[in-house]
Formats: structure tokens, sequence, C-alpha cells
């Protein structure tokens, strides 16, 4: 089984990166051609993609429900915790599924995985 790891680091909604980035994702869990280990992680500005109660009235996506996408299909997605006290987010503000982590679990993640990409 390939592991594949997103790191990813595009603020929500100002570009289409992270939107892009969880596209990447979902194509990635839909693919059958071979069986992967999926993760993501979220740093920088990325973390508000994961903010519960999103509204996103003139956009034809919203990143909450391809998160929960995400997250029903087991793929684990971690928050930097320096990145999210920095920006005053806690685990209370953020989509069920979704957990605070830290750099020691992003370093166990990209020395276990087959491929990294960065965002």
């Amino acid at each position: 089984m390939q592991q594949i790891l997103i790191v990813a680091h595009a603020s929500p909604y100002g570009t289409e990166k992270l939107f892009n980035t969880l596209r990447i994702a979902l194509a990635l869990q839909d693919q059958e051609d071979q069986a992967i280990d999926l993760k993501i992680f979220l740093m920088s500005d990325a973390i508000f993609g994961a903010l519960k109660n999103q509204t996103t009235p003139d956009l034809s996506y919203n990143l909450q429900q391809m998160f929960e996408i995400l997250s029903a299909q087991q793929v684990p997605i971690l928050l930097c915790k320096t990145c999210a006290q920095a920006r005053g987010v806690n685990a209370e503000m953020i989509i069920e599924g979704t957990e605070i982590g830290t750099l020691q679990d992003l370093t166990r993640w990209t020395l276990a995985a087959d491929k990294v990409i960065h965002i």
C-alpha cells in the first residue's frame, strides 16, 4: 500500500490552492488502481479550512464539506498545533474528524510516506 502525505499551507477561499489540494485528495481516494494510505496535515492559514460552520454563499465549493467527506473515508487530518494556537484556533472550533497535531506527528507521517505533496 502506497502511503501519501499531503501538507497544505494555503489559506482557504483566498485562492483555490486549498480547494485544489482537497480535490486531489478526493481523487486519490476515489481511484481504484492501487491501494493508498492518505494523510493530510494543515499548516499556516490552511488550518482555517477546517473550521466548523462555514458559509460560502458566493462560491461553488465548500471546504468544510470536502474535509467531512475525507474524514468519513477515514483519512486522518491534523492541524498544526503551533499554527492553530498562533491563530486562536482550538479543538472546539474545528470540524469533527479533524484533530490538532504536532510537528512530531508530521515528522512521523513524513518518514513513513512514500510520497509527500506540499501545496
